[in-house]
């Protein structure tokens, strides 16, 4: 196995990976109003609001995010762009797994 092909199998493994981590947390977070409505939120109306707005921003954007990320890392890959290739994904993961930390942390 040459250079390439190993670099080739590495992120095709990496990118089956993380688009499973980008799918099951798009799908989880989809359905996460349904089981937002049976926690008890924060008694704050301020902390309550700003939960309302972590979950506004992790929902119309983090989860297009997840998505578009994988996508893009795919074609950053095509266009030789390997480090930014690796970067994307875990970028975008990062952050909506925060988002979703955040709002879960005020949910109890």
């Amino acid at each position: 196995m040459d250079k390439d092909s190993g670099a080739r199998l590495r992120f095709s493994s990496f990118f089956m990976l993380t688009t499973l981590i980008a799918l099951v947390c798009a799908f989880l977070w989809y359905f996460a109003p349904l089981g937002l409505g049976f926690r008890e939120g924060p008694a704050n109306p301020l902390t309550r609001r700003f939960a309302a707005i972590i979950f506004a921003v992790s929902w119309f954007g983090g989860i297009p995010a997840l998505l578009i990320g994988q996508v893009l890392s795919a074609i950053l890959m095509a266009l030789g762009r390997t480090r930014y290739a690796y970067i994307t994904p875990l970028l975008s993961i990062g952050s909506f797994l925060l988002c979703a930390a955040i709002v879960l942390h005020f949910y109890k």
